[in-house]
């Protein structure tokens, strides 16, 4: 049996195969880096690695899957007695996760390069603050989206 790759089975059928790689691959690198690496920073640099890693796994999942989803954006009808999903507006949506990858990219800045200099509440104040801009922004694009 062949598998188109341009069609909706092969195009899931890629996408499905590059997820569990990268899932996979990305697992691989925790282990290497726990076994090999770690040893030579801080715990705070050290979860800073982890977080740019799960940063760099989130994307390739999110660019992977989201370009599906905008190509074939619903393959079957809902099922008997729940109605569609209510529209998101598209610019919502990417000011909602650009906000997301700010976050983490702060987080991962914080982490690497400052959080040696403070205490625990500190950093866990610093957390927290941002945290919540993060959370009164997308608040905020949600509110004025409606």
């Amino acid at each position: 049996m062949t598998v188109r790759w341009d069609t909706g089975e092969g195009a899931l059928l890629w996408r499905a195969m590059l997820s569990i790689a990268a899932v996979f691959g990305w697992l691989i690198f925790i282990v290497l880096w726990l076994f090999f690496w770690t040893s030579g920073l801080g715990f705070a640099q050290n979860l800073a690695v982890f977080l740019v890693s799960l940063l760099v796994l989130v994307t390739v999942l999110l660019l992977t899957w989201v370009s599906w989803g905008l190509k074939y954006p619903q393959m079957a009808p809902p099922a008997p007695g729940y109605g569609a999903y209510a529209p998101r507006s598209r610019w919502r949506a990417a000011v909602n996760g650009l906000a997301v990858i700010a976050w983490l990219c702060f987080m991962v800045i914080w982490l690497f390069f400052f959080a040696g200099d403070f205490t625990l509440y500190q950093n866990l104040g610093a957390v927290l603050a941002s945290l919540l801009v993060v959370v009164g922004v997308t608040w905020a694009v949600s509110l004025f989206a409606r």
